[in-house]
């Protein structure tokens, strides 16, 4: 999963007013000294594959069903319980790296990377697998909360949009790459369950000597007032942080579905025993989210929020649709309807909730990104979790109906009220990119 705090950014020139940011801007000052492309680069292959180790596990859940038997519920836990070492995480390492610097706390997020591929690679029972994903979750939250900054602070140019959007293809490759990557080893390499993680911790090497060798910054660094930091949006803005960030708790929540329950679905729906066609869903449905942030500047911040919650309705009743018609095919163009939705939905309100801060609240836009965020994460595992519940319980047919309409109906009201209450939201208005 991706989140790149500096997507509402317009200018490379522009910098936040935050004293508290989660992954600092404000740092731009204080560069590093004899900064290089290679720097820049090294940071960016680093993301690539902490985010891809993170998510090779979507594409083996089936396998570690068979291996250890258990019930769907379980496998979205597994899923989910990701989230609970992320969201701490975020909210330490991000005012930790402020006061260490970002070396220390990426090698924070290596070594809970290496120890979350230990766990899942020796695992011999269902709880190691929970905290192997707990750990790979405190190195993603490590990892989001400094690798963005310091690629700011190592752009050779000083370019904050394309330090920003570095952050996002990077950080979004790596969670496309990682379901294909397990999945292919997995399926055509021997120790389907072990080999994938060896792989990973290698690939890692080259990233700890990049990360090692990184020049630290020259002057001083600002200090933090304190090491957590509580999420907080002030009342001003709460009316389009909320609008916003429902919206994208939303879309999260269907990514969620094709990261922890579609792998498995596709298994047993479509009998289809390859698994990189199965990780190949959670793969395209990242893709799709960031090719569409791309050109999403070029659209409205309401028309953009607007058209891609209800894409996301859209490919919720396309899930409904392959239910009852299986086909590969319509798969993948629901894939791609739900991947486009969201990422139109989360840069629309990203977009949105930055230029409310920065016009009502330029001192609080850490805590309200920070906010933002979490809601994100929490829309990520609550719905894997009840699709977990209802197909233990009910079954994935009747649960998969559910939790369709459920959904559609949902991404509607939203939509509904985005639509009525742009016309009173005024930092809307002034966010809006013809």
């Amino acid at each position: 999963m991706y989140l790149d705090s500096f997507t509402y950014s317009d200018s490379p020139r522009r910098r936040p007013h935050t004293s508290t940011s989660t992954a600092r801007a404000d740092t731009l000052p204080t560069a590093p000294a004899r900064t290089t492309g290679r720097h820049f680069h090294g940071l960016n292959y680093l993301l690539v594959v902490l985010l891809l180790g993170s998510n090779m596990p979507t594409a083996l859940y089936s396998l570690y069903r068979h291996e250890f038997g258990f019930t769907p519920l379980v496998q979205t836990l597994i899923f989910a319980v990701y989230v609970a070492g992320l969201l701490p995480s975020l909210l330490f390492f991000g005012p930790l790296s402020d006061a260490l610097g970002r070396r220390f706390v990426l090698l924070a997020a290596i070594f809970f990377s290496v120890l979350g591929a230990v766990l899942l690679a020796f695992a011999d029972s269902t709880v190691w697998l929970f905290l192997g994903r707990i750990s790979q979750g405190i190195a993603v939250g490590a990892c989001s909360a400094a690798g963005s900054a310091a690629l700011i602070e190592h752009e050779p140019a000083r370019n904050l949009r394309r330090a920003g959007l570095a952050a996002t293809l990077t950080t979004a490759l790596g969670a496309a790459l990682g379901p294909l990557f397990g999945g292919a080893v997995a399926q055509y390499l021997p120790h389907a369950l072990v080999l994938p993680y060896v792989l990973f911790t290698l690939a890692l090497l080259p990233a700890l000597i990049l990360v090692l060798l990184l020049p630290a910054p020259t002057g001083g660094q600002s200090r933090p007032n304190q090491l957590f930091q509580v999420p907080h949006v002030p009342a001003p803005l709460r009316r389009v942080f909320w609008l916003s960030s429902l919206g994208v708790a939303l879309a999260w929540g269907a990514v969620g579905l094709f990261q922890s329950v579609v792998p498995t679905w596709i298994i047993d729906l479509l009998d289809v025993s390859n698994l990189v066609v199965a990780g190949g869903a959670a793969a395209l449905v990242m893709v799709c989210s960031v090719s569409a942030q791309l050109v999403a500047n070029r659209l409205g911040t309401v028309l953009c929020r607007t058209l891609g919650i209800g894409a996301v309705g859209v490919g919720m009743v396309g899930l409904l649709v392959v239910d009852f018609a299986p086909s590969l095919a319509l798969l993948c163009a629901v894939t791609v309807v739900v991947g486009v939705g969201h990422g139109l939905s989360f840069a629309g309100a990203m977009r949105a909730v930055g230029a409310a801060a920065a016009e009502h609240a330029p001192d609080a836009q850490g805590g309200t990104l920070a906010a933002f965020f979490t809601v994100g994460y929490v829309g990520l595992a609550v719905p894997s979790i009840c699709a977990g519940i209802a197909i233990t319980v009910q079954g994935m047919h009747v649960a998969v109906l559910e939790l369709a309409i459920i959904g559609a109906v949902l991404c509607g009201v939203v939509a509904v009220l985005g639509v009525r209450t742009k016309g009173g939201d005024r930092a809307e208005a002034a966010s809006t990119v013809a």
